[in-house]
């Protein structure tokens, strides 16, 4: 009995998605995107904090991947590692889009704990769209970034 309920506990645990570890603050992360000088490409500011405290997370070490919802497969951005930023619980990652529309941001975490959350945002011709309508998970809210003329500037 001893050994199936080991075997249990040990498959639960390599399970397919990032899951926290037993006591662990799951996370939540707000995100802001704005383009930079080169076309598609979004430099991305996180800030991370635990979903029941509140309290910023500094010495987490995650990526940041994306792919869009509408097309399964079709689109998808390799991750990049995340980079600390001025304050705890801040953040950086550029992101190399493959075209406008909206895309699931996967943070995936390694440290302090396994986790993941997901970031529905609309990346360029959605100005004016609400983004917050678009069922994002772990209870974020999301920003609309317009891609503008691609030097830089949000779209009106």
């Amino acid at each position: 009995m001893k050994t199936l309920l080991s075997m249990v506990l040990v498959a639960a645990g390599l399970g397919p998605w990032p899951m926290p570890a037993f006591g662990a603050e799951r996370k939540v992360a707000e995100v802001e995107c704005k383009p930079a000088q080169q076309k598609l490409v979004y430099d991305c500011m996180i800030t991370v904090k635990g979903r029941k405290s509140g309290s910023p997370i500094a010495d987490a070490e995650f990526t940041v991947g994306a792919d869009m919802p509408s097309m399964p497969g079709a689109h998808n951005v390799r991750p990049v590692p995340a980079e600390p930023h001025r304050m705890p619980g801040m953040y950086r990652a550029r992101l190399q889009l493959e075209m406008t529309g909206e895309w699931a941001l996967k943070l995936d975490f390694t440290k302090p704990n396994r986790d993941r959350v997901i970031k529905k945002l609309h990346f360029g011709g959605m100005a004016g769209q609400d983004a917050s309508k678009s069922g994002m998970s772990h209870g974020g809210t999301g920003k609309t970034m317009g891609h503008g003329d691609h030097q830089g500037k949000t779209s009106p």
